[in-house]
């Protein structure tokens, strides 16, 4: 019998393509950094010192003391990923202006936040506990967490905005599929 599909190209599934898995390890280390870049508002890391401000632990470390090279890591994490849906070399620049940006607005808010660190090391440090100072330096720590969200947010859908509605849904099929979504999660 004779091969009917003679000259024609098969295509694989998306999901079977070694793109669409290089591109997610992209969009993942993106979110990754989206991440690192948004403070946190959890007592339990101002304690301990963690977060995306500790200089020896994080991105904002980096940052802090290389923006420049904050943003061309950042950079190669976005561009990669959008290779991964097909993206245009337009679409790839504005999106580096969009992450570029990011970096910008929040290399000062990482300060303040290791500046938070500081301040609540002190008021510990003190003789007398005093609950009225740490509140205030709470709240100025929620407020900072609050504004660099909605910075990242912001950021997002930006980067939203550059893409077709397809290659967002490819990239977003892949973030639920990564992290088990849909399976009880």
């Amino acid at each position: 019998m004779a091969d009917t599909n003679q000259g024609t190209e098969t295509r694989k599934p998306l999901w079977m393509q070694r793109r669409f898995w290089l591109a997610g390890g992209a969009i993942l280390a993106g979110l990754v950094v989206l991440a690192a870049l948004a403070p946190r508002a959890s007592a339990y890391r101002a304690m301990a010192g963690c977060g995306f401000g500790s200089a020896r632990h994080a991105f904002g470390g980096q940052m802090l003391k290389d923006p420049q090279a904050a943003k061309q890591h950042v950079g190669m994490a976005v561009e990669f990923a959008l290779r991964g849906v097909d993206a245009s070399e337009d679409q790839k620049h504005k999106a580096r202006q969009i992450t570029d940006r990011l970096i910008d607005q929040l290399a000062p808010e990482i300060q303040k936040h290791r500046d938070f660190h500081q301040a609540l090391a002190r008021e510990l440090a003190k003789p007398e506990i005093d609950r009225a100072a740490l509140e205030r330096l709470r709240q100025q720590e929620i407020a900072l967490a609050d504004a660099a969200s909605k910075q990242a947010v912001t950021a997002i859908a930006d980067l939203g905005e550059v893409l077709t509605p397809e290659q967002r849904s490819e990239l977003v099929a892949f973030a639920h599929r990564f992290h088990g979504e849909g399976a009880g999660h």
